[in-house]
């Protein structure tokens, strides 16, 4: 695997105090990423940026790499080929420093208060260690479920999807990063959360933020509609074979 990492600002020398790590693993889509890095500087502090630069084009990079420059703590890991988003992901979370991690899918948006209140529900429970959004994608569980309520609820069974899912960063020294047997990025979610809970941790659903999410851009530029549900069907099968 060739990868480099890299600090992209003089600030990183000597960071000020940073209670979050923000993961985004990028191949192109320069506009969705710029949309999103954006929403991140409206609406959060506190972060530093971990950017997986997965084989992007140079000129979709360049265009990404000027927004990055206005933010005052990022790492870059770049490499050479795209990796698939668990790898990346993974590269990312290896590098933390937080005590907070945010996997955030680059094309995602952040709102108003949304570290705050995915935060919330950790700092509550210590046995929480995971928080969710809901979301605008209305084909997933939690694009559908109803956006009426307020403040979190526990989760002891099921899932998160990881489009944007605060982490306390000690989970990963318990539980280990993601399962690279997932490939690129279908499964991998149900499988942490299902370590996780087996565990004996907890989640919590933010049943008052919903997080925007044009939901698989990347993977609908890379592979036909017909390989992502043959993907999503040998991920299912690998999850209830190992569980």
């Amino acid at each position: 695997m060739n990868s480099e990492s890299r600090f992209m600002n003089r600030e990183n020398e000597m960071p000020p105090p940073f209670d979050t790590d923000i993961i985004i693993p990028v191949w192109n889509q320069w506009e969705l990423t710029v949309k999103c890095l954006q929403s991140i500087k409206r609406y959060s502090q506190g972060y530093r940026l971990i950017v997986i630069n997965n084989g992007s084009e140079k000129a979709d990079w360049d265009k990404i790499e000027k927004e990055l420059a206005l933010h005052r703590n990022v790492l870059v890991i770049d490499n050479a080929n795209n990796l698939g988003f668990v790898k990346a992901v993974n590269q990312g979370i290896n590098a933390v420093k937080a005590p907070f991690t945010v996997l955030m899918n680059n094309d995602t948006e952040a709102v108003y208060s949304w570290l705050q209140k995915l935060r919330t529900p950790l700092l509550v429970n210590k046995k929480i260690v995971l928080s969710g959004p809901l979301t605008t994608t209305p084909d997933s569980w939690q694009g559908k479920y109803p956006k009426n309520r307020v403040g979190w609820i526990e989760r002891g069974s099921g899932m998160l999807a990881f489009f944007c899912t605060m982490f306390r960063s000690e989970i990963f020294k318990t539980v280990g990063l993601l399962d690279e047997a997932f490939g690129v990025g279908f499964g991998d979610d149900d499988d942490y959360c299902m370590r996780v809970l087996k565990a004996g941790f907890k989640m919590a659903l933010v049943q008052d933020l919903v997080i925007p999410h044009h939901h698989r851009s990347t993977f609908k530029k890379l592979y036909s509609a017909e390989t992502i549900s043959e993907m999503q069907k040998t991920a299912i099968n690998r999850f209830y074979e190992k569980h």
